[in-house]
């Protein structure tokens, strides 16, 4: 696979999207990127520059399908506002995870939002939900870390950053892909995602093996975290969401150990119920290593 990146300035430069490519900016290179873009595309995207950021807000990086033969939309990054670590409120103690590489991992997932759309127009997805447009930019962002990193540790960095992103607040729900991201970093190795040559070839192994959560689960497992980790008094309900308390164990337990430790991590998860026996914790300690 080979991707090529025709830059026309160190802020500015276009990027393969499939048969089609992008146009990267960053926001004070915005009216030159513009200018770039056919009356065509440009007649697609908004008419002056105050609603580029309006739609941006505190964001890092924000992107933009336009319906065109050649171009498949424009990604305007906010370097910024794109964050070097993350902390959260875990028990009453503040741990962090340090953030590597985040420029790039943020270009790789908005790059995947326009593959998700690459992915729908060959037919290989019928729709593309709001959700669903999330966790399949956050696949693509792993098999580009695999394919062009040669390990998997960033893919895990962006598995704890949604992990604690949600920890933080529910409000990011919509982008808490990790059910998903589960799935794909326990069925393939690094080594089986390179050997796939296009993200859509690996799309198309996935997506029939793939057990999505439907919108009830999410919202219950929504519900259950804003119980675990708000840090308003609530009234104890030990038993609240008992049937999902497994399954969110599993979901946070790579990146409880990340942050915690493993007996850290064992006696957070025993005491809240999450962690069904010392046999499943092992198992996990096995799943969740990083290269």
């Amino acid at each position: 696979m080979i991707w090529s990146a025709l830059a026309l300035s160190a802020s500015l430069f276009w990027t393969d999207i499939g048969s089609k490519q992008a146009l990267v900016c960053e926001v004070p290179s915005l009216p030159s990127c513009l200018h770039e873009l056919p009356s065509s595309v440009r007649r697609q995207l908004p008419a002056d520059f105050s609603e580029f950021h309006q739609m941006l807000g505190q964001r890092g990086a924000l992107v933009m399908v336009v319906e065109d033969l050649n171009i498949a939309g424009l990604i305007l990054t906010s370097p910024e506002n794109i964050p070097g670590s993350l902390s959260v409120n875990v028990s009453g103690a503040i741990v962090s995870l340090p953030l590597e590489n985040q420029p790039q991992m943020t270009l790789w997932h908005e790059m995947g939002h326009l593959q998700a759309k690459v992915l729908q127009d060959s037919g290989l997805i019928d729709e593309l939900t709001p959700y669903m447009h999330e966790w399949l930019a956050d696949c693509y962002l792993a098999w580009r870390v695999a394919k062009e990193k040669k390990s998997l540790g960033l893919v895990w960095q962006q598995y704890h950053r949604r992990n604690i992103d949600v920890m933080q607040s529910i409000d990011t729900m919509s982008h808490w892909t990790v059910p998903v991201l589960s799935q794909l970093l326990s069925r393939y190795s690094l080594q089986k995602l390179i050997e796939f040559e296009t993200f859509s070839d690996l799309m198309s192994d996935f997506l029939p093996r793939l057990a999505a959560e439907d919108p009830k689960s999410l919202i219950e497992f929504s519900s259950l975290l804003h119980r675990t980790f708000s840090t308003q008094v609530l009234q104890p309900l030990p038993n609240y969401m008992f049937w999902r308390k497994a399954d969110l164990g599993r979901y946070l337990e790579p990146t409880l150990i990340k942050l915690l430790g493993e007996r850290a991590a064992e006696f957070w998860l025993r005491e809240r119920k999450m962690l069904l026996g010392n046999d499943v914790f092992t198992e996990q300690v096995t799943y969740q290593a990083e290269p």
